[in-house]
């Protein structure tokens, strides 16, 4: 019964809104997500203390030089950098001498310098370490190595005299979904696999704490219902068990950017929402007491680092950092990386942008809030991670979302709208239990009951320099040949294949099929035989742009950057009695390439009576 109301579920949640070809509800709500709300007002709220803020991207010799001057500009804390980059790493032979260890130990020593200086400035240091390379979570003297590190990470960071340490398990995201190439599942399950997780992690926080008992812990970023979220949870529970004094703090980057208030706010509910469904009783109520949520902002550069000034206009920096502060009861942080010399305000000649820089440095400096009594209210409630339904103030909902090509679920914020107007509602209830189930490794067969199709006549890949592919009309756009051979990306000769895509997963994977993989597009082909005249819905999403025809008719014209996530789109369409052909085509920038499709009634249950072919009937 589950699973029939879940395929209901997953027809409303995963993207609500019926779409056309020059209307899509999943780039507005992208949009709405990142635009500050007009009208707000700014300034000091005595009722919400602000809370420290954490440089992200100081090494030890750029705080030796300018902490004091970061301490004017703001800053409180620094996640300190290139000490010891990752978990494989001997912190002891930073120095280049690996035989000096201890007192001798020439980074050891600049370390307590700099330790020393922010101390001085009421400042505080955690010492940072990333997850760079993937784990073999069954692999012993793999372990037995890594603990060790994590061992002498934390003798470094106490004997440095830093407050705490910071860890960053985001550079191995694709070790965080179930079907991982790395994961052969031979001789142990998805359930098997989940405890491992939390056993390797539970340990590394034990000889944390083992070492350095009253530190303060952070970790960053957000892992939702992935794999990388029982790494979290299992932290979390241990350190309730220990009741550990300096708690746990969970550094947020969807903030980075998504700068309106309703999203902001309702991020941070999200988080809320999942710790409290994950987590015992014993380390929920530690969670409410002792741990906090520090919200990011990424205030400076672009996406690819080119742009050295402000990265977002001056209306969402200053509500994306009034949110951070508000919402943040002990840090919030800004992620600084190679923006460093702006953001301390030099070098600022080399910002080609036309935002005015000076006012950006000002307000980060000024750190006001929003005074407005309905967001000081919510703020503090969100502060104390009161369990309460947010969904009419902010408008918004966090629900667990279906993302190819890995079918990982993410939880994510989408408008509320009938059927899905509070926490109450069944669609919201049921989504949050399939999520659930999927996270603890319980086998769910989504491909048999939501009847995505997977077996396509696949072409490409074709050129997509700058993304100039999506308008481009490629020969499959103009008429359908299976015998035809067309020249492709760098003048190989391409021509129609079949492809079946075996085993359970929902979506098309376009990665393992074409070479070269990215700045590429590619078609996709099939045909859909109905039994008589009736109406349909078709539902689909593509990772990156994407066209959907049907019938020789455009239905579909996406062309933003995207995930292949279940239903993104929902096109109603007559479908005529007969055979009917339908091509895709998805164009991709870099990483994730592929998509998902099905057709569904008007309800949202499979159109079981259709039948698909490669070839027309």
């Amino acid at each position: 019964m589950l699973l029939k109301r879940l395929t209901l579920a997953f027809t409303v949640f995963f993207f609500f809104c019926e779409t056309t070809p020059s209307l899509n509800a999943a780039n507005l709500e992208r949009k709405e997500s990142e635009a500050a709300i007009p009208g707000l007002s700014y300034g000091e709220v005595e009722d919400l203390p602000k809370p420290k803020t954490i440089f992200f991207g100081a090494g030890l010799d750029n705080i030796l030089a300018d902490a004091t001057e970061w301490k004017k500009r703001g800053i409180d804390a620094f996640f300190v950098d290139y000490v010891a980059r990752e978990w494989s790493t001997d912190i002891w032979s930073t120095d280049g001498k690996p035989w000096t260890i201890g007192g001798s130990d020439e980074t050891l020593q600049k370390a307590k310098a700099a330790a020393a200086i922010c101390r001085g400035n009421d400042q505080q240091t955690f010492l940072k370490i990333s997850f760079d390379h993937t784990l073999d979570w069954f692999d012993d003297i793999l372990w037995q190595r890594a603990n060790n590190n994590f061992r002498q990470f934390t003798i470094f960071a106490r004997e440095a005299g830093f407050d705490g340490i910071a860890l960053d398990i985001e550079y191995i995201n694709e070790q965080y979904v179930f079907d991982w190439e790395g994961y052969d599942y031979d001789g142990y399950t998805r359930k098997v696999l989940v405890e491992k997780i939390e056993e390797r992690a539970t340990r590394i926080l034990q000889i944390l704490y083992e070492e350095f008992p009253d530190m303060i812990f952070l970790t960053f970023p957000e892992q939702g219902l992935g794999l990388g979220g029982h790494i979290h949870k299992a932290w979390i529970e241990e350190a309730a068990r220990q009741n550990a004094p300096g708690g746990l703090h969970y550094c947020t980057e969807y903030t980075y950017r998504h700068c309106n208030i309703n999203y902001m706010f309702g991020h941070i509910w999200s988080c809320h929402e999942l710790f409290h469904r994950i987590l015992s009783d014993q380390a929920w109520k530690y969670w409410k007491e002792k741990c906090s949520i520090t919200a990011g902002l990424w205030p400076f550069s672009s996406d690819d680092y080119r742009l050295y000034g402000p990265g977002i206009p001056f209306a969402e920096l200053k509500q994306g950092l009034a949110s951070t502060l508000m919402l943040s009861p002990r840090y919030n942080w800004i992620y600084g990386s190679y923006t460093q010399e702006q953001l301390i305000g030099r070098d600022l000649e080399k910002y080609e942008g036309e935002e005015d820089i000076q006012a950006h440095l000002q307000a980060l400096a000024q750190k006001e809030m929003v005074t407005d009594p309905k967001w000081v209210d919510l703020a503090k409630e969100l502060r104390a991670a009161e369990l309460k339904d947010y969904s009419k103030a902010l408008g918004v909902i966090p629900l667990p979302q279906l993302v190819g090509p890995g079918d990982d679920v993410k939880v994510e914020l989408v408008p509320t709208r009938p059927g899905l107007e509070n926490t109450e509602s069944q669609q919201y209830q049921d989504a949050w239990e399939f999520g659930l189930k999927i996270f603890s490794g319980e086998d769910v067969d989504l491909k048999a009951d939501l009847r995505t199709i997977t077996d396509w006549n696949v072409l490409g890949p074709f050129p997509n320099p700058d993304n100039n592919g999506f308008s481009t009309v490629f020969p499959p756009e103009e008429g359908i040949d299976l015998d035809a051979k067309y020249e492709g990306v760098n003048g190989q000769r391409i021509s129609w294949k079949a492809l079946y895509q075996e085993g359970p997963a929902t979506s098309v994977d376009f990665k393992p099929v074409f070479e070269p993989d990215e700045w590429t597009c590619a078609y996709a082909l099939c045909y859909v035989t109905s039994p008589e005249e009736k109406q349909v819905q078709l539902r689909i999403g593509t990772n990156d742009s994407g066209k959907l025809w049907i019938g020789g008719e455009l239905v579909m014209d996406y062309p933003y950057d995207s995930r292949s996530t279940l239903d993104r789109d929902v096109i109603p369409y007559t479908l005529p009695k007969g055979t009917t052909p339908i091509l895709i085509k998805v164009c991709n920038k870099e990483l994730d390439w592929g998509f998902v499709f099905r057709i569904t009634d008007p309800k949202g249950e499979p159109a079981r009576d259709l039948k698909f072919s490669l070839t027309q009937e």
